[in-house]
């Protein structure tokens, strides 16, 4: 079996912009491009990255909401996207402006008021579509903003920079082939990337994820590409290419349908200049045709480090070998120093929490979170699972399996506050009856081979100490679901909204909750805060409905973005 570790040598195009007053009010702003100096920082006045910082924590230095006070909180304002998709994008704050994408649109609004300032549109291509791809399309999971340039991913792999106070458009950059819908094309083929992640602004870079995991199978990419044009600076391959150590851990030719698209925004460490990223599942769900879960699918479910001097893989770590669970781990790698290491902590979908060496992968150890976990026993000292369950036997009977493919936590983001040394996870409790069924092929891409019914169990939101492992507090809802993210402040306070829809304020050392309101939608996104006018501000978009086929909720689809202030 392939070690775990290794380590590496070495324009269809539309939009709509511009409502009256956009010039008036723009006139009054100062110029405050961003700089370097300024993405390096923790957030304060403003929040200009997808998860705060690029060390993804998602924590304000910010002070002025505090446990004393969030008990007054009151909606300052409510902004309308009109959004038909769920509505997961982190908003960025720059400069009296709130940016917000839904549905192939990037949205400024008023900070102040919640007014609409200007609206970009992107239309997609007519022939955008084909396998599965509709499951995806009009959701985002986070903009980019560097110098006086908005950066927006569209579904269709295009990367558009705009102007940050009017959304005049700058460049608009193709990155590889979209998915057609195969019912319109002359060939019948559906394969191609398409994504929902959001690029990353980095010192003279923008960072690109490129998906093409569940409509085609396609291996994914990290590009660095110029600021100033979205010329390709340098391609990352999640999956080892030929001749590159772990291209044996795929069989025959798997490796070029393995999937592994991330598409969750990482984290980068300057010092390192690595930029760190969860992978999705290996493809199809069912292993039979890339070593029946015997081999280990170096890239797929894993977490890989990109050097951005070089644009080469640095290393990679599979968390799940062959991953038979459909356990993609994309969530978001928190680079953390811990007792003067620089490590990589990793929540997620195994139920446990991944411990790494920042600088070289190695694996430092793996405590569990999640209550039930059935798939493992637990993993060694090498980092490999240990006392796995028995795969299922394909078109026989269902196994259950502990927690489900969605995981202990999924895509809704986590956070860390470094002075209570508490991370913050939006986690749940569920399982499934899970089975495996012949693999189709179905306008040249291999269907998901798998089936699923979900156990569904109870929402958590946890406080682990993340030097120990250990839980310190929990606050545990109703029926599945999860939280749609975490933010943490200096204030001593966590901020999140549950999937029922209710806003909460909670101490977070001791878990207490001091504020709650209800927003009667779903969240798929996590809070941001920002300062303005000597006033701090937390806000929250909301849009979508409980989980995936989960019937026994009371709410409907909505989208909104909403401010809360004292």
């Amino acid at each position: 079996m392939y070690r775990m570790l290794t380590k590496l040598t070495s324009v269809g195009v539309a939009l709509a912009l511009c409502l009256m007053g956009t010039a008036s009010w723009v006139s009054a702003q100062n110029d405050l491009a961003v700089t370097d100096s300024m993405l390096l920082a923790d957030p304060a006045a403003s929040w200009l990255h997808t998860n705060g910082n690029l060390a993804g924590h998602r924590y304000s230095v910010l002070t002025q909401l505090n446990t004393s006070n969030a008990g007054d909180l009151n909606v300052a304002w409510m902004f309308a996207p009109g959004g038909e998709t769920d509505a997961q994008n982190t908003p960025l704050y720059h400069d009296g402006l709130v940016y917000f994408a839904q549905d192939n649109k990037v949205f400024a609004i008023d900070a102040r008021s919640g007014r609409r300032v200007w609206k970009y549109e992107h239309e997609l291509p007519e022939t955008f579509g084909g396998y599965n791809v509709d499951f995806i399309t009009g959701k985002h999971r986070g903009v980019a903003i560097l110098g006086n340039n908005i950066y927006f991913l569209s579904n269709d792999t295009k990367l558009h920079a705009m102007d940050y106070k009017t959304g005049e458009q700058r460049f608009v950059k193709q990155y590889l082939d979209y998915p057609e819908d195969f019912e319109k094309t002359e060939d019948g083929d559906a394969t191609g990337y398409a994504t929902t992640v959001g690029p990353t602004a980095i010192p003279g870079q923008i960072l690109v994820p490129l998906n093409g995991t569940d409509f085609g199978g396609l291996p994914g990419w990290v590009y660095g590409v110029n600021p100033e044009d979205g010329e390709i600076l340098w391609e990352c391959n999640m999956i080892p290419g030929p001749g590159e150590p772990g291209y044996e851990s795929w069989p025959g030719d798997s490796a070029e349908y393995g999937g592994a698209g991330p598409w969750i925004t990482g984290a980068w460490d300057p010092d390192l200049q690595m930029y760190y990223t969860g992978t999705a599942n290996a493809y199809p769900w069912n292993p039979k045709t890339r070593g029946d879960g015997k081999m280990d699918n170096l890239g797929a479910a894993s977490v890989v480090a990109c050097s951005t001097d070089t644009g080469k893989a640095a290393w990679r770590y599979v968390v799940v070998p062959g991953d038979p669970w459909d356990y993609d781990t994309m969530q978001t790698p928190m680079v953390i120093t811990i007792d003067g290491r620089k490590t990589v902590v990793h929540p997620n979908k195994t139920g446990y929490i991944h411990y790494l060496d920042a600088a070289t992968g190695e694996f430092l150890r793996a405590p569990a979170f999640a209550d039930r976990i059935n798939w493992i026993q637990g993993y060694d000292v090498e980092g490999r699972p240990v006392g796995q369950l028995d795969l299922p036997i394909e078109d026989g009977g269902a196994v259950e399996v502990w927690p489900s493919l969605f995981g202990g936590v999924n895509m809704y983001p986590n956070a860390y506050n470094p002075l209570t040394g508490n991370l913050y996870l939006a986690a749940t409790n569920a399982g499934m009856e899970y089975k495996f069924e012949d693999i189709k092929v179905i306008a040249n891409v291999r269907h998901f081979g798998a089936s699923v019914e979900f156990i569904w169990g109870y929402e958590l939101e946890l406080a682990i100490d993340v030097k120990t492992g250990a839980e310190v507090w929990r606050d545990q809802k109703g029926k599945w679901g999860y939280a749609g993210g975490m933010l943490t402040t200096a204030g001593n306070l966590v901020f999140y909204t549950s999937q029922a829809g209710i806003f909460h304020a909670t101490n977070a050392t001791t878990g207490e909750i001091l504020y709650t309101f209800n927003l009667g939608v779903t969240p798929k996104a996590g809070p941001i805060t920002y300062m303005l006018d000597g006033k701090q501000y937390v806000v929250q978009p909301v849009g979508g409905v409980p989980g995936w086929d989960f019937q026994e909720h009371n709410l409907e689809h909505g989208s909104m973005v909403v401010a809360f202030s004292r």
